[in-house]
C-alpha cells in the first residue's frame, strides 16, 4: 500500500507566516496605493503602458511561489510504501456433520437439529480468521464435501447447502466420518490439527469403528472434539411427514463412545440441549484452539523533494534573471 506523506511534516508550520505575509502583501497591493504627485485627474497623465509594466506587478508572486516550494522541500515529501507478512501458526479443522435422518428432531423448537447445528457452524467459521477449515458430511456413509482451505466462503456456502439428501444412505457411520477427515489432514503441517464430530446418534454403520478411528488420529496427533446434539433419553418432537405431523419419539445418542472418542486424542466432549448451549459449546472450543499469527511489517519511504527544490530554485533564478535584466529600474 502506498501513500503520500512528510519526512518532516514540522516545517509545513512554515506555511503559517508565508500565508501570513501574502495575505499583508495582498491587502497592502489593494487597500493602501497613494499617488505619489497629486494630480486632479489621471487623464491629464494617461499613457498607454507597455507589456513590460504591466506584467511587472506579477513579479513579486514568483517569489511567493519559490519560497511555497521551498517550504514543502524541506518537509520532506516522499511515497511510503508499506508491506505486511503474515505467518499463519495457526490450526487446521475439519468439521464432521451428522446428516442422518435423527437430525429432523425438533428439540430446538422452531428448527431442527440440522438446522441450529449449520447456523453454529458458520458462525464458528466465521470466527476462525487465519485458520484452514474443511468439512465431512455423513450417515450411513461418509463423503468430503471440502478440503482444506482458507477461502471461508466456499464453507460458508457448503454448510448453508449441506441437507439430508447429501447423503443417501441412511444411518450413523461415525467411525467412517472420523477416518476420512483424519486421512484430509495427513500431510498438514499445521502446529494444531482438529476434528469437530458434530452428532447426535450411535455408531451403527460404516466399516470402521469410531474407537480405532479415534486411536489413528490420536497417533497422527490430531484432537477430536465431540459435540453430542440433543436431549438424551426425552422424548423430542420428530416430524411424521404426513400433513405436518409430529410425535414424540426417543432417540438414542451413545454419549459414552463420543466421550472416550475425545478423551483417546486429547479433546473434549461437549452436549448440547438448546440452540443456546450449542453456540456456547462452539465458542468453548474456539477458546480452547487458538490461533497465533506473526505479522512482520515493512516500510519503505522514497523521496520526492528534489522535485520542489528544483522548482524552487528556478524560480527564484527567474525572478533574480528578471528583475535585472527585464525589469531592471535606473536609479
Amino acid at each position: 500500500m502506498s501513500y503520500l506523506e512528510f519526512k518532516n511534516p514540522m516545517f509545513l508550520l512554515l506555511l503559517i507566516p508565508w500565508g501570513l505575509m501574502l495575505f499583508w502583501f495582498l491587502f497592502r497591493r489593494i487597500y493602501d496605493r497613494e499617488a505619489a504627485v497629486a494630480i486632479s485627474s489621471e487623464t491629464v497623465v494617461r499613457t498607454r503602458k507597455s507589456i513590460r509594466a504591466q506584467t511587472y506587478r506579477f513579479l513579486p508572486a514568483l517569489r511567493f511561489a519559490a519560497i511555497l516550494l521551498l517550504i514543502i522541500a524541506l518537509s520532506r515529501p516522499g511515497k511510503g510504501i508499506h508491506y505486511s507478512s503474515i505467518k499463519n501458526l495457526g490450526v487446521d479443522i475439519m468439521i464432521s456433520m451428522d446428516v442422518s435422518l435423527s437430525m429432523l428432531a425438533e428439540d430446538f423448537q422452531p428448527k431442527n437439529r440440522l438446522a441450529v447445528s449449520k447456523q453454529v457452524i458458520r458462525d464458528f467459521v466465521g470466527r476462525r480468521k487465519t485458520d484452514r477449515i474443511g468439512m465431512v458430511v455423513f450417515a450411513g456413509e461418509a463423503y468430503l464435501q471440502c478440503p482444506l482451505t482458507l477461502d471461508h466462503d466456499i464453507i460458508q456456502d457448503i454448510a448453508g447447502e449441506v441437507d439430508f439428501e447429501s447423503v443417501h444412505v441412511d444411518g450413523t457411520a461415525i467411525g467412517d466420518a472420523i477416518a476420512l477427515a483424519t486421512a484430509r489432514m495427513m500431510d498438514s503441517r499445521a502446529k494444531s490439527r482438529v476434528i469437530l464430530l458434530v452428532t447426535d446418534g450411535m455408531n451403527n454403520r460404516g466399516s470402521i469403528d469410531p474407537e480405532t478411528a479415534a486411536k489413528a488420529a490420536a497417533e497422527m496427533g490430531i484432537k477430536i472434539y465431540t459435540v453430542g446434539i440433543g436431549k438424551k433419553g426425552e422424548a423430542v418432537p420428530y416430524p411424521t411427514g404426513f400433513m405436518g405431523m409430529k410425535q414424540q419419539v426417543v432417540l438414542d445418542m451413545d454419549e459414552d463412545s463420543l466421550k472416550n472418542i475425545a478423551e483417546l486424542t486429547g479433546g473434549k466432549y461437549f452436549n448440547a440441549t438448546s440452540s443456546g448451549v450449542l453456540w456456547q459449546n462452539f465458542k468453548d472450543i474456539d477458546r480452547l484452539e487458538k490461533s497465533q499469527v506473526e505479522l512482520k511489517q515493512y516500510h519503505e519511504f522514497y523521496d520526492r523533494f528534489q522535485w520542489f527544490l528544483v522548482a524552487a530554485a528556478a524560480l527564484f533564478f527567474v525572478e533574480i534573471l528578471l528583475r535585472s535584466v527585464v525589469y531592471r529600474k535606473v536609479p
